[in-house]
């Protein structure tokens, strides 16, 4: 959508390096997501601003595609993560926009995990570093409505 290049698949993209693909991204056997760490690039990000750290553990993940790289877009890289040697772009925002941000990961899957008290929910990001991205998006659409209601 906003003209990134895209890995289609990242095995393949990791294996044409002569690299061997360890699933961090996606369960083959499509059981469950797949936790893994996210570096955070910047302090000076709404990423940052929601999980106040330089990184976040066990996120879960369902992806086999990712952004490449970012260049000649408005978009900037956020978060990272290593993939058997490789960096993936894990987040990405725009900067000139109020509340635009996107994750490869799925903050929704972990706070599901530990509403339904499931048996690996203690394999995934913490409740609370969840839902942050929730109240988040919940205060950004407050502040937007009470300011079209004050203009």
């Amino acid at each position: 959508v906003s003209g990134a290049d895209m890995i289609q698949d990242i095995s393949q993209w990791i294996s044409k390096d002569g690299i061997e693909y360890h699933n961090l991204h996606r369960d083959p056997e499509k059981k469950d997501l797949v936790p893994h760490q996210v570096t955070l690039t910047s302090t000076d990000s709404l990423l940052y601003r929601i999980v106040g750290t330089d990184s976040i553990n066990a996120v879960p993940s369902w992806h086999h595609q990712a952004a490449e790289n970012v260049d000649n877009t408005r978009l900037v890289v956020t978060a990272l993560t290593e993939t058997d040697g490789k960096q993936i772009i894990e987040a990405v925002e725009r900067p000139d926009k109020t509340f635009c941000i996107g994750v490869q990961f799925h903050p929704e899957v972990a706070v599901r995990k530990h509403l339904d008290k499931q048996e690996n929910e203690g394999d995934f990001m913490e409740y609370d570093d969840a839902m942050a991205f929730f109240n988040a998006l919940l205060s950004a659409g407050e502040k937007r409505q009470n300011d079209k209601k004050s203009a």
